[in-house]
């Protein structure tokens, strides 16, 4: 008996390995799994079985149309017919849309498009809108008109490819949760940018990529965190960015900032900035100043802030050695380097 008894138990085991447990967890959770998944996958989590079928249809939604630019005729075959069959047919919640930079482009439609698909029902409740017209000169486009119907849901935006002049009514919007703002190749006029930046009264994340149409940008934001700059190559028009006053910013990021110069007049509880390097352009710290190319630094006064620094490009020792002077609390010092500095190679 003893042995019958545990061939039964062992048969019992291999059946609840068997099983399929995934599908057993409650449709909420099942949700969650399916709305990590890209869009073409989720979708598809229909054909599993019965017990799937209905949880894409209600689970919350995360389009997100990543396109490889280099392989643009066939790196996604979501089509503009797909993507409104999907709004359609979906009945639950969408927190994401995401548009990335070639799609408009590669695919020929036209940008009314974006605004046309914005209007669906399915985004009534959108958290995360990312688009960019992707088009030459689309900098002159503004925004889709529709965006204005997702001011008491937006929590993350990225705006790409448009224009923000004093044509558009940027003091019309108003974004109340609104904590991450990326503004990719826009065209602004100062008031414009002042207009936008005031409408985010609890944003904590910034980044200024690209060409913006200004000069100079100047920063002044009491709930501000994190602010980055990223510069494209041969399309820089910005050449300074001035953070006036920013109470609790911590991060400042400077990706790739060729020919911008960072003026820091007021951020006593930064903490992370970088990456640098003896390459960078001029980084003012009221009276401390680091400028990229002659490798000069004056130490009239240091940054007692910051506790974590990020180096990269071509380093030696004595630049190192310099840097660690302007910032002499260091906790945490990261370095990046491609090739060997001319003196002191490590």
């Amino acid at each position: 008996m003893a042995m019958v008894s545990g061939a039964k138990r062992r048969r019992g085991l291999e059946e609840e390995q068997e099983e399929d447990r995934i599908s057993r967890l409650p449709d909420g959770i099942l949700g969650d799994i399916v709305t990590l998944l890209p869009t073409n996958d989720s979708a598809r989590t229909q054909v599993l079985s019965s017990r799937w079928r209905h949880i894409w249809r209600f689970a919350p939604l995360n389009i997100d149309l990543d396109i490889n630019p280099d392989y643009p005729l066939g790196a996604n075959n979501v089509t503009e017919s797909v993507i409104s069959r999907i709004l359609s047919a979906h009945q639950g919640p969408c927190r994401r849309f995401s548009i990335p930079e070639h799609y408009l482009y590669y695919r020929g439609l036209p940008v009314t498009s974006l605004d046309g698909w914005l209007e669906s029902p399915a985004l009534d409740r959108l958290q995360e809108l990312e688009f960019h017209y992707g088009r030459p000169h689309s900098s002159n486009l503004a925004p889709p008109a529709s965006v204005h119907r997702f001011s008491s849901t937006l929590r993350a935006v990225s705006f790409g490819g448009c224009g923000f002049t004093d044509g558009y009514n940027a003091s019309g919007l108003h974004f109340p949760v609104l904590k991450q703002l990326s503004l990719a190749d826009v065209r602004f006029s100062e008031s414009s940018l002042r207009a936008l930046l005031s409408a985010c009264p609890v944003l904590q994340s910034l980044l200024l990529k690209g060409s913006i149409g200004l000069s100079r940008v100047q920063i002044a934001s009491p709930t501000l965190r994190s602010i980055g700059v990223r510069s494209n190559h041969g399309r820089v028009i910005l050449r300074q960015v001035i953070i006036e006053d920013a109470p609790c910013l911590e991060r400042l990021l400077c990706f790739d900032y060729l020919g911008v110069t960072i003026s820091v007049i007021s951020a006593p509880k930064l903490l992370v900035l970088g990456p640098l390097s003896d390459q960078s352009p001029r980084l003012e710290f009221g009276t401390t100043v680091i400028q990229g190319g002659s490798g000069f630094f004056s130490l009239k006064m240091v940054v007692h802030s910051v506790k974590v620094l990020s180096l990269f490009e071509r380093l030696s020792l004595d630049v190192v050695i310099e840097f660690m002077k302007c910032f002499p609390y260091l906790e945490s010092l990261y370095i990046q380097t491609k090739m060997a500095g001319e003196k002191n190679v490590w």
